[in-house]
């Protein structure tokens, strides 16, 4: 394992001196260590889940369930927008079943408890006279709600820091080279049978871009690609070969979401977990106003293409985590800083 202590002295890309090993195979399996992230890290982070557009006039709503965990966002009447588990408590029935639409009252479908827009109790009807009702204690339970460039977070944890103060050099960077007006064009999503530790580490370095990114190998100076790891995060850095016309600007915010800049559009993405062998990739595309739809077209179908190659290998990776033959292997110091960082902030979350 990656020692850790002040006294380590670090190399230029912030790795200790010596070799450093990465996270056990057992950890991209063990469903014990998947709930133990569920509830240390997907519970206590700030994790990206749909848009602020989505949320136009109060009764407007998104859900979703980042890490198994059923959560809303509605717009209030005050235009404020307010999270709540979405969990009636009652017996535990979602209240809202679709992932996004409108609706003038919180009404639970399963024996019509009633809501309003700040999660308080108003009725349960036809629950029958009990003098110690506790219905003022019963609201549902509060998540909390930011926005950031029109995107939609959540925190289940009031003890964490504020989405900005998570975001650090990334919030800076990111709105550095976003283009100053985008139009949302489309989300696509796909399952992919693998851990989202192993999609996040093959996010994180660019070793791979010769044997996997054809396309990446041609127009990126990928033997350049540096890691500049952030307090709750990364930055990619890399140069666009001379006439490619691809930049590169990447990067990745802990535990799940990343950011990609091409030279005619942007996407968002995130790794959202499922179970401990199997994720959901949602990408949110946005279009500059000032590119053509053709222009546009062409750099998604090259984002398309980068991502179905990863979606190819993080299966057959997964597929030898799983085999008990593989246990840990060496980060390269050179290339995968980034997994490094990774792997110390999920220690640090799970106390190992």
């Amino acid at each position: 394992m990656a020692a850790s202590g002040k006294d380590i002295k670090k190399s230029v890309t912030g790795m200790p001196d010596h070799v450093v090993w990465s996270l056990p195979a057992s950890w991209y399996r063990d469903p014990e260590i998947w709930n133990r992230e569920r509830k240390q890290i997907f519970a206590r982070e700030w994790l990206w889940i749909g848009r602020e557009d989505q949320l136009r006039r109060s009764g407007d709503y998104v859900t979703a369930s980042p890490a198994g965990f059923p959560v809303f966002v509605i717009r209030h009447a005050d235009g404020s927008l307010r999270g709540f588990h979405n969990v009636c408590r009652h017996r535990a029935a979602k209240i809202l079943l679709d992932d996004a639409g409108h609706c003038d009252a919180l009404r639970c479908p399963y024996h019509a408890w009633l809501y309003d827009f700040d999660g308080r109790l108003k009725n349960a009807p036809n629950f029958g006279e009990t003098p110690d009702f506790p219905g003022t204690k019963l609201s549902l339970w509060p998540v909390r709600v930011a926005t950031w460039l029109g995107l939609l977070f959540i925190n289940m944890d009031e003890a964490s820091p504020p989405l900005e103060q998570c975001l650090g050099a990334i919030k800076s960077r990111v709105e550095k080279y976003a283009p100053p007006a985008m139009v949302f064009d489309r989300e696509i999503t796909t399952e992919v049978p693998c851990n989202w530790k192993n999609y996040v580490d093959n996010y994180q370095e660019g070793y791979h871009i010769p044997q996997i990114h054809p396309a990446l190998r041609r127009d990126l100076a990928w033997q350049d690609y540096r890691i500049i790891n952030t307090g709750h995060g990364s930055l990619h850095d890399v140069e666009p070969r001379k006439g490619s016309g691809q930049p590169g600007v990447f990067g990745w915010q802990f535990p799940n979401f990343t950011f990609n800049f091409y030279f005619n559009g942007v996407s968002f993405m995130r790794m959202d977990p499922l179970e401990p062998n199997r994720i959901r990739l949602v990408y949110n595309l946005f279009r500059p106003e000032n590119v053509a739809r053709e222009d546009f077209e062409k750099v998604i179908d090259y984002g398309r293409r980068v991502s179905e190659e990863d979606q190819q290998i993080t299966p057959l990776i997964q597929e030898n985590l799983n085999a008990g033959v593989y246990d840990v292997g060496p980060l390269s110091p050179r290339h995968e800083n980034g997994l490094y960082h990774f792997h110390e902030m999920v220690r640090a979350a799970l106390g190992k």
